[in-house]
């Protein structure tokens, strides 16, 4: 390869990657609040097809310096209408709340994390496991002091059935998690009985009832066999 053909295979190389950065829209205060008293900062990524339903890369969200930057980066392919918020969890203690969604049609994943400042340059994840739901899903926090001193973190998501559509009624699996030494644990799960039109009902609230009692025969036994 000559020296000309190589400096423009470089000039291109370099283009391309300045297109893609900035490409990609920042979300800074105020239109985002800020977490721990510092600036939330949120990177959404281009999309890479004329329809805008693929992202390009991954979302991320950030907390300003000081004293440092610390980031969260989601899974490849989650950068598509990603969302942030703070959520007070307990009192004087709150977690930045981040999703994005892959790329999908009538389907696609969503990828949630409940977020803290870790070590170093990292914002860490408070859930002892990953979340991933699907675009049919719905989360929420509850205040119930009688089973946790933090919010606890519901989610509901689709259970396919036979001849069943994405836009159709579905029974759902609910989970629910509670705060326990600094993350939240899944400690309960199950398929509702009834199918959801997710258009029309709430899912969560309709069957909070359930989702409460079955919390008050588990979360006992759990801490009493932590101790």
């Amino acid at each position: 390869m000559s020296i000309d053909s190589a400096c423009a295979l470089a000039t291109a190389f370099l283009l391309s990657g300045l297109m893609t950065a900035s490409a990609q829209t920042v979300h800074r205060s105020p239109e985002l609040p800020k977490f721990v008293g510092r600036e939330v900062v949120l990177y959404e990524p281009a999309m890479k097809d004329e329809p805008g339903i693929f992202p390009a890369g991954p979302a991320k969200v950030c907390i300003e310096a000081p004293p440092q930057e610390q980031c969260y980066t989601m899974p490849d392919d989650f950068g598509w209408n990603p969302r942030v918020k703070v959520v007070e969890i307990s009192k004087g203690s709150s977690i930045l709340f981040f999703s994005a969604n892959s790329g999908g049609v009538s389907g696609f994943g969503v990828h949630v994390a409940l977020l803290r400042p870790g070590g170093a340059k990292s914002l860490e994840s408070v859930f002892a496991e990953g979340i991933l739901l699907s675009n049919q899903s719905q989360t929420a926090f509850w205040s119930e002091p009688d089973l946790s001193d933090a919010k606890i973190f519901v989610t509901a998501d689709d259970l396919w059935g036979p001849g069943e559509g994405h836009y159709s009624e579905h029974r759902y699996v609910v989970s629910a998690y509670v705060w326990d030494s600094g993350f939240y644990w899944l400690v309960d799960r199950f398929a509702t009985s009834r199918w959801y039109d997710l258009e029309k009902a709430n899912v969560l609230g309709s069957e909070r009832g359930e989702i409460v009692a079955r919390l008050k025969k588990v979360v006992p036994g759990i801490r009493e066999r932590a101790q």
